[in-house]
Formats: C-alpha cells, structure tokens, sequence
C-alpha cells in the first residue's frame, strides 16, 4: 500500500497542475491519500505512505481549486452570454445592425 501510495500521490499531484485538466486527479489523489493512511499503519515502507498522503493531499486541494475555478468561470461566461444577447436585442429593437 505504500508504494501505491506514493506512485498515485506523484502521479495526482503533476496531473493536478495541467491546465484545464487538473480537475481529473481528484480521484487519484484520494485514494492516495487514502492508500496512505492505511500504509502508516504498516511498519515498512512508512516514509513512501507519508509521501503518498502528502503528495494525495496536495493534490486534492489543487484539483478541488481547478473545479472552483472552472466553476466560477463557466458562472462568468454564462452571464457574459446573456448580457451579449440583451445588447444585441436592443440594437436590433433600436434599428441598429
């Protein structure tokens, strides 16, 4: 469990950084972090489980900013959209091209 600990936390934490794309580790890294949490209970390997829980929780809270901040970003385009359509309404009421 160790060492599936630490390669999912490595491998969630660069994945987490990735433009656009770092929403998708969440799950690697909670069950990385999760892997790590049962590896500290082992007596070998011990260091790798920290690695992987620190790696797994890192990452967690990157992923979690990149579904926020896609979030809070799709609310904007939602509402710049719908601005657009009214000012476009209004220059076709307005006899404007």
């Amino acid at each position: 469990m160790p060492v599936g600990a630490l390669v999912l936390g490595i491998v969630g934490l660069v994945v987490s950084l990735v433009p656009f794309f770092g929403m998708y580790a969440l799950p690697l890294t909670l069950i990385a972090v999760i892997l790590g949490a049962l590896g500290m209970k082992s007596l070998t390997g011990r260091g790798m489980a920290i690695g992987g829980l620190i790696c797994g929780i890192i990452g967690s809270v990157i992923a979690a900013w990149w579904i926020y901040a896609t979030s809070v970003v799709s609310d904007g385009l939602g509402e710049l959209a719908k601005e657009i359509e009214k000012q476009q309404a209004a220059d076709r009421a307005a006899g404007k091209h």
